[in-house]
């Protein structure tokens, strides 16, 4: 079952306005350490994005240099440790169709009442899948204010040890979506073992 912890990390993600043991993603073909697992990218069309790499936080930002997308364009990858390494299905159903979309609820109360009617959350579609073979929710949120409209897609891709966060954010609900659907058709995983621990002493 997933920890409340991690439950209320990703409840916390939701609440956020809208944008203006893992190795960071990282370029096809860096082979992993034993005893680690690692997540490499293939971008989309790399030319066209400035990237950011952040090592502590094991997270890379993409974003669409100007005129090289259709629409304003960021992707976040991340990687975190998963609460375990199989989810329960009821439990991540639960997840993507009532605690997602209830987080989005609360916090378009809280902000609706903060901008005095000027500022919407809304979650368009919440729900389970499965990609590369991982169980993963999926979750598209608009966030709505006077003159302009956000969508952010999230996907959590329970892969193993590590739990990978992809977010997209763009006016364009559409581009958002395709693109997180690019950058994760494009990702490889390898998990190494550790090395077998070597027998002390003599045996008998």
């Amino acid at each position: 079952m997933l920890s409340r912890l991690t439950l209320g990390v990703v409840l916390l993600a939701l609440m956020n306005a809208a944008p203006a043991v893992a190795q960071a993603p990282g370029p096809q073909g860096t082979p992993a350490k034993r005893g680690t697992f690692s997540l490499n990218v293939k971008v989309p069309e790399p030319s066209k994005w400035n990237v950011q790499r952040d090592a502590k936080a094991a997270r890379s930002i993409y974003t669409c240099k100007p005129l090289a997308c259709p629409d304003s364009l960021r992707v976040s990858v991340r990687v975190e440790r998963s609460p375990t390494r199989n989810p329960n299905p009821q439990a991540l159903e639960k997840l993507a169709t009532v605690d997602l979309p209830k987080a989005a609820r609360a916090a378009s109360a809280a902000r609706e009442i903060i901008s005095d009617g000027a500022e919407k959350i809304e979650t368009i579609v919440s729900e389970t899948a499965s990609f590369h073979g991982y169980p993963a929710v999926t979750n598209m949120t608009k966030y709505s204010k006077a003159n302009s409209t956000v969508f952010r897609g999230t996907t959590l891709i329970f892969a193993g040890p590590a739990m990978i966060r992809v977010e997209t954010t763009s006016p364009s609900e559409a581009l958002a979506k395709e693109t997180a659907e690019a950058f994760i058709a494009g990702m490889k995983f390898e998990e190494r073992p550790p090395e077998p621990k070597k027998p002390s002493g003599n045996t008998i």
